[in-house]
């Protein structure tokens, strides 16, 4: 089965902001390929029903990763299951999340620690998975040991994972030290199936860049996605020989996202992550902290649209 097409785009899966939301928002733009959604716990998932569910929602699932978490393998196995039945490009293990709350049950990068169990997990998601692609998430790993990198590689490889995506960070490093590119590159040079980069993208150029850099097969952006919902689209552009597109207007870009949260989401959800959005959207303005300060204190999506139109028509910086 063909995974994704060489050069392909894809949005990471972000707690709390890869949602049904922000991906129609990124998909108006055009450029993204494909799209992962937040991580979902493999404990909680066999439970959860569309439209009650405020994780599993979506405008349509043909271009849609659904990431699992969990160190259980027929726990894995049952929520690979399931998610596999609503027709998904594909299925993702979680073996990358650096976050200590997630670690401390063994979940995330805390399998990179534990070869053996991390086998299992793959090998019993990919027996549940048989009609489409099945990929792991992972880091560095929690130290730079470039060999163990490389047999972990090999062990997602072996057991028939049609791709994997690296965040070039240790978890020590979380999201705040420089991606190390080099270890994207050593372990396409390593493996026969796809690679997909991550880490460190913040223009449109350093994805082309990347993918010069590292032979990468795909290149994976979280946090300037959800800055720059348009960046897929200036990637293609550039990518295609054209230049960087006019950048779109900011105060609809934002207006447009609170109507899809208004859309998708109870009030309550919709609020709650709106304001969250705005706090990355507001990095594109110089009066963004005051904007995302002033929304923080909305009690609805109401008075949160009307204080980003009075701020705008101000112009406050």
């Amino acid at each position: 089965m063909t995974a994704f097409p060489r050069g392909a785009l894809f949005m990471a899966p972000m707690v709390d902001l890869s949602h049904v939301a922000y991906r129609q928002l990124i998909r108006s733009f055009g450029g993204c390929d494909l799209f992962y959604s937040e991580m979902l716990n493999s404990r909680i998932v066999p439970g959860e029903k569309p439209g009650t569910s405020i994780y599993l929602r979506w405008a349509h699932t043909g271009d849609l990763i659904f990431q699992i978490l969990g160190n259980d393998p027929e726990k894995m196995a049952q929520a690979a299951s399931k998610l596999s039945g609503y027709q998904p490009r594909g299925i993702d293990i979680n073996m990358g999340c650096w976050l200590h709350k997630v670690m401390e049950h063994g979940w995330g990068a805390a399998l990179m620690k534990d070869m053996d169990r991390s086998r299992e997990v793959l090998t019993a998601v990919r027996r549940a998975v048989t009609d489409r692609p099945v990929s792991v998430k992972i880091r560095i790993g929690h130290s730079l040991d470039r060999q163990y990198l490389l047999d972990f590689a090999s062990m997602i490889e072996d057991c028939g994972a049609d791709f994997l995506v690296l965040h070039a960070r240790t978890v020590s490093d979380g999201m705040s030290r420089k991606a190390k590119w080099e270890y994207i590159a050593a372990v396409k040079d390593h493996l026969s199936i796809p690679v997909v980069g991550n880490g460190d993208i913040m223009r449109a150029e350093d994805a082309l860049s990347m993918m010069r850099q590292t032979g990468c097969d795909g290149v994976m952006i979280g946090r300037q996605a959800v800055i720059e919902p348009w960046i897929f689209r200036d990637i293609k552009s550039l990518a295609s020989g054209g230049g960087l597109p006019e950048r779109p207007d900011l105060k609809q870009v934002i207006l447009d996202l609170l109507d899809l949260m208004d859309l998708h989401f109870p009030p309550d959800v919709a609020l709650k992550r709106f304001k969250t959005a705005v706090i990355w959207l507001g990095r594109n303005l110089a009066f963004g902290h005051y904007l995302a300060k002033e929304v923080g204190r909305a009690k609805d999506l109401s008075q949160a649209r009307r204080i980003i139109t009075e701020n705008f028509q101000r112009g406050i910086s």
